[in-house]
């Protein structure tokens, strides 16, 4: 049976619940279609499929982040610690972005 999650966060609760009923049957996939500009992501034990289809480019750092915390937990790391470390490495990147937009300093006009 396949459900399709309205929204990032229901897909994402319900992939992390569908992990944690059987971690041994869960397959995830993600696929990106450049010539369409969607990223769609599927989750599966066979009996349950979610997908969930996204072209936002806001919602894909997110989907990033669910596809780190699941191969994080395949793999057996502490998931907890990577999410943190992720979360405060994005906010880095972002404050980063910030600082070269603003450039540190005030710019004066050309001269004519």
């Amino acid at each position: 049976m396949a459900q399709r999650p309205s929204s990032i966060d229901e897909f994402a609760t319900k992939v992390k619940e569908l992990y944690a009923s059987d971690p041994a049957k869960v397959r995830f996939v993600l696929k990106y279609k450049h010539h369409e500009g969607t990223m769609t992501l599927r989750a599966t034990n066979d009996e349950l499929w979610l997908i969930y289809k996204t072209d936002q480019a806001a919602e894909f750092r997110r989907l990033e982040a669910l596809q780190l915390w699941l191969m994080a937990a395949m793999c057996g790391s502490d998931v907890e610690a990577l999410t943190a470390e992720s979360e405060a490495q994005a906010a880095a990147e972002a404050e980063a972005a910030a600082q070269r937009r603003d450039g540190g300093k005030k710019r004066k006009g050309k001269k004519r």
